[in-house]
């Protein structure tokens, strides 16, 4: 009946098709204002208001970059996607009521400890007041998210099955992807004084022992593995780290200053560029595919969802500026 496609590059905030979850979890962990029963209705989806103030917090929820100008296209379009996002919410727990789906107790429990685990004390209490929302109203949000994603993942099942045919002839159109980039193993040595480094390195060119000295000597976790940082490709580490890529392998880099202290980087080994072969590029390929094929069975099936359902949508209330609480006429056909 209503749908509103997404346009790249209209602000930073909008959402793909398949990852719409990512909002209403992404506020989650922001909280949301109580939704008043004075509020204008946006829109409709069967028997169930969406209102403006249920717009106004999805809204003031998403992280937007630079100025806002409600006037602006971009921002309309943010907002046509949010409601549609809205929409899509309440089709689903019409449809998980439907299949009598249920977030039980412990499950939720579990959910709410997880994400209260990630703020540091009291940065969570702050956040809801912050929002000015209760921990219930916020718990609510989170258990009908929770509803949400167990219907989507029984509509759209994740074990689809691709064959190695399909595999192959996907590596064969997209070889330039699966260039494996330069790869070096490299041992650090760290101290927090320059002079300190400077003795060490000497050590080091003299013919110590790398790992040994970084055992004695190193202020990083990985010393305990003689300094050793696996194997890396460059932009995986901070920038400073990027020096291992112009040493030859036995070679001591120069002393590298960091927020950290004082680096002394050794190359122990070095892979040079080169395709994965099909063998390793199969689990990626699969992988692909099966989000790719997800994301067309779930657009497939949420406009089957929008088809049966009635909704309206009221554009005059829809484009009010965020601020604005003025009533409207009731909601029209959109």
């Amino acid at each position: 009946m209503v749908g509103y496609p997404t346009e790249d590059g209209c602000l930073e905030a909008l959402v793909r098709p398949f990852c719409w979850v990512a909002l209403f979890v992404l506020s989650l962990g922001c909280g949301r204002t109580a939704v008043l029963p004075s509020s204008p209705i946006v829109a409709m989806v069967d028997d169930n208001s969406i209102s403006l103030n249920e717009l106004k917090a999805a809204f003031l929820e998403v992280e937007i970059k630079g100025t806002l100008d409600e006037n602006s296209e971009s921002v309309k379009e943010l907002k046509r996607t949010i409601l549609s996002q809205l929409i899509e919410q309440h089709l689903f727990l019409a449809e998980a009521a439907r299949l009598k789906l249920e977030v039980g107790a412990e499950e939720l429990k579990q959910a709410v400890d997880r994400i209260k685990g990630d703020y540091a004390p009291g940065e969570f209490e702050a956040m809801l007041q912050h929002r000015q929302t209760s921990f219930e109203d916020w718990k609510e949000r989170l258990r009908r998210e929770l509803l949400s994603q167990k219907v989507i993942n029984q509509a759209v099942p994740e074990n689809i099955q691709t064959t190695p045919e399909e595999i192959q002839t996907y590596y064969k159109q997209h070889l330039k992807e699966f260039a494996r980039p330069i790869e070096v193993r490299a041992r650090q040595i760290v101290v927090a004084h320059e002079e300190a480094a400077k003795t060490i390195r000497l050590q080091l060119v003299q013919g110590a022992d790398f790992a040994s000295l970084a055992r004695a000597r190193s202020l990083s976790p990985d010393k305990e593995q003689g300094g050793d940082l696996g194997f890396f490709t460059q932009g995986e580490m901070p920038e400073e780290f990027d020096i291992v890529f112009t040493l030859a392998v036995g070679k001591i880099s120069p002393m590298v200053k960091t927020v950290y202290g004082y680096h002394l980087f050794k190359v122990e080994e070095r892979h040079p560029a080169k395709p994965m072969t099909p063998s390793e590029a199969a689990e990626r390929i699969r992988a692909q595919l099966t989000q790719e094929r997800r994301e067309k069975l779930f657009a497939v099936w949420v406009a089957g969802l929008k088809e049966k359902a009635r909704i309206t949508v009221n554009n005059q209330i829809l484009y009010q500026p965020i601020g604005s609480s003025e009533s409207s006429p009731e909601p029209a056909h959109d």
